[in-house]
């Protein structure tokens, strides 16, 4: 095992490189400004800053992803303490980070989901 600080820390940065170009990429596409560090610096959690709501992004090369409650409850405590809703995407991408067809999902609260039912379209 290496000594080198940076191949350390390099090592154990869980984000693959198709999740870095995941959550760029859907931070450009929906207009939010992608957290210095993936929301990893004390006072800047969450991944993506949308304006009202505050998003944690997940994505996966695989045909399959465990939910895990702790992801949802973080962003939860995280966005409430700015004063926003929160939300987690799900994005299912290949190997460049890319999203397959309706590979992509959003996660919002049962309260937020139905104010939006009741807004007009």
């Amino acid at each position: 095992m290496t000594e080198i600080p940076y191949i350390l820390r390099r090592q154990q940065h869980r984000i693959g490189k198709s999740g870095r170009k995941s959550e760029a990429s859907l931070a450009r596409a929906l207009g939010g400004r992608a957290r210095p560090a993936s929301g990893a610096l004390p006072g800047s959690k969450g991944d993506i800053d949308l304006g009202a709501f505050l998003l944690e992004a997940k994505s996966t090369t695989q045909e399959s992803m465990i939910l895990k409650m702790g992801w949802l409850l973080k962003i939860a405590r995280e966005a409430k303490s700015e004063g926003k809703c929160p939300a987690l995407s799900i994005s299912f991408v290949n190997q460049d980070g890319q999203p397959f067809f309706e590979g992509e999902w959003v996660l919002v609260p049962l309260y937020k989901f139905k104010e939006l039912l009741s807004c007009p379209a």
